[in-house]
């Protein structure tokens, strides 16, 4: 396998000059094993001094299992323990999915009303078509998953 095909498993893998070659292959496993199976990605963001920071993220997955970020950490220690020489340290930040599947036309009109939003209102603030907001609303339309996105942080937003 080419160096560079290896680095589309663990982006920023190359800023890790202190480890052999066989330690970075085992990181590129492991990387390899989350990317495939559950989604998970990791990035060697930067490293600074005797601190690497790791970047770790689950994206959407078949399996609609997500974990959370304290878990998420637990995965990155585990893919660099024993790699990572003595006197170095981790910063890891972690960013956890959190599917916005709640929103669904029965949240949109129980938020309308609790915010006291007509379809016009929506149509303005979400700059979509009247009669889309209506075929929407209807249920002639289905909801995207961008759809879904727009709402959710709409409310959010104006729930402030």
């Amino acid at each position: 396998m080419t160096t560079k095909k290896k680095h589309r498993h663990m982006k920023g893998i190359e800023k890790i000059t202190f480890v052999t070659d066989e330690q970075r292959d085992l990181l590129i496993q492991s990387a390899r094993q989350y990317k495939r199976y559950v989604r998970i990605y990791i990035e060697v963001v930067d490293i600074i001094e005797h601190t690497l920071y790791i970047k770790i993220k689950q994206m959407e997955n078949q399996t609609d299992k997500y974990l959370s970020a304290k878990d998420l950490t637990k995965r990155a220690l585990e893919v660099f323990e024993g790699v990572i020489p003595v006197g170095y340290e981790l910063n890891i930040v972690a960013v956890p999915l959190k599917p916005i599947s709640e929103v669904n036309l029965d949240y949109i009109n129980k938020k309308k009303e609790e915010l006291g939003l007509s379809d016009v209102d929506l149509s303005r603030l979400l700059n979509i078509r009247p009669e889309n907001i209506s075929r929407l609303m209807n249920g002639k339309r289905g909801l995207t998953k961008l759809g879904e996105a727009a709402f959710y942080y709409l409310f959010k937003y104006l729930e402030k």
